[in-house]
């Protein structure tokens, strides 16, 4: 199957593990304080999707990841940002690879954020989501003309079935 994603950059949560002093020389500075952790701002004509989980009670989003779209999603991107109607269709096209390729590395995901974050380690189902980052998108905010983009959550229902499987429900396989 073709994945929306090309690359899937993650982070670490809390110190570094040489901080203190321990396994770490003199002077040098962690790589959260440098700015080396945070990826740079998508540049026009790329886009990025931060994901997030949380648990059952909604209470909190954790950040866990982040993905960079291939040329299909920022096409979507595209279509869903300069489309004068049918804005929608783009959006819900848009949910749905997100979903596919998230719950496609969902159990990888997982174990990212349950090393991430302690809180999470008992927590048997998260659920998943993510914010589209998009150098055009980010223009139209800064104009007014489109709402910041908030958390996206998606589920298993949103995720479209290929032709293959449409076509296997329908002779009853």
């Amino acid at each position: 199957s073709r994945s929306a994603l090309t690359e899937v950059v993650c982070g670490r949560k809390g110190r570094p593990a040489g901080a203190g002093g321990k396994g770490m020389p003199q002077g040098a500075m962690p790589a959260q304080q440098s700015g080396m952790s945070a990826p740079d701002p998508p540049g026009p004509g790329e886009c990025q999707f931060y994901l997030y989980c949380r648990t059952k009670s909604r209470v909190m989003n954790y950040p866990v990841s982040m993905m960079r779209g291939d040329g299909q999603a920022k096409s979507l991107v595209n279509a869903w940002i300069n489309s004068p109607f049918g804005k929608g269709i783009f959006k819900n096209r848009l949910d749905a690879g997100m979903a596919k390729s998230i719950f496609e590395s969902e159990r990888r995901l997982a174990d990212l954020a349950r090393r991430q974050y302690p809180a999470l380690k008992k927590q048997r189902e998260l659920e998943w989501g993510f914010k589209i980052v998009d150098y055009d998108l980010q223009a139209k905010v800064a104009k007014g003309e489109m709402e910041e983009p908030k958390i996206t959550f998606v589920t298993r229902d949103m995720v479209e079935e290929s032709f293959i499987e449409k076509a296997r429900k329908a002779v009853g396989a």
